[in-house]
């Protein structure tokens, strides 16, 4: 699912890959660009990391998840230009911290064992919040651009309630009466909203990526 950190990212000279003084070992190699906006190897292993943590996870560093790890982030670079260029404010801090509180604080017994676990992953709570924050962001924008105005018919509903709900209540109601369909109208009425945009959102992505000068640098996927 993304979220709004608004992260910046530096022009090529800056981020072409690092020595260690008196070494040739690299610590940092470019792993993708979007125009001029670079999308490092580093970058790339946090966003992996970051989301295995979101999802409760533990994070893969396979050559297809490094390589999907990097679309997210090429995927956020459009989308933070697009949130710049209307002026779309990042949520207030306190939001963020709520989010964290209701939703990731409460998998952990204490403060502490949040941290530790943080340690494990090797995240900072700076960055998680980060993370957060951009999410929140991403989440709000792509409703208000891409799911406004959008519509839902009855006779849509009432073929998702037959084609889609029906059939899945089934399965994990076995030999349990269906509720009527007046009963889950809205239910269904706000996923068909949020297929709907996404659906929208996916085709704005698709549009953006076809119009922007996007590379691979294919040694970091291996």
């Amino acid at each position: 699912m993304t979220g709004a950190i608004q992260r910046r990212f530096l022009a090529w000279p800056a981020l072409l890959a690092l020595a260690l003084p008196g070494a040739a070992e690299i610590i940092d190699r470019i792993a993708a660009t979007v125009g001029t906006k670079v999308i490092t190897e580093s970058m790339v292993m946090e966003q992996i990391r970051l989301a295995a943590f979101y999802d409760n996870k533990e994070p893969e560093f396979s050559p297809a998840s490094k390589r999907k790890g990097a679309d997210t982030l090429i995927s956020q670079t459009l989308l933070v230009q697009e949130m710049d260029d209307t002026r779309y404010p990042d949520p207030p801090m306190s939001e963020v911290l709520q989010y964290l509180k209701d939703i990731i604080m409460p998998r952990f017994p204490n403060e502490e064992a949040y941290r530790k676990e943080l340690a494990r992953r090797r995240l900072t709570d700076e960055e998680v919040r980060r993370f957060l924050q951009l999410m929140i962001r991403s989440v709000d924008f792509i409703d208000l651009r891409f799911g406004r105005g959008q519509q839902v018919s009855s006779a849509e509903i009432a073929a998702w309630y037959r084609d889609q709900f029906l059939p899945e209540y089934a399965k994990s109601h076995p030999g349990k009466p269906a509720p009527p369909l007046d009963d889950v109208s809205d239910q269904i009425e706000t996923a068909l909203l949020k297929q709907k945009t996404d659906a929208a959102t996916e085709e704005w992505l698709k549009q953006a990526r076809a119009g922007a000068n996007i590379r691979y640098r294919e040694e970091v996927f291996q």
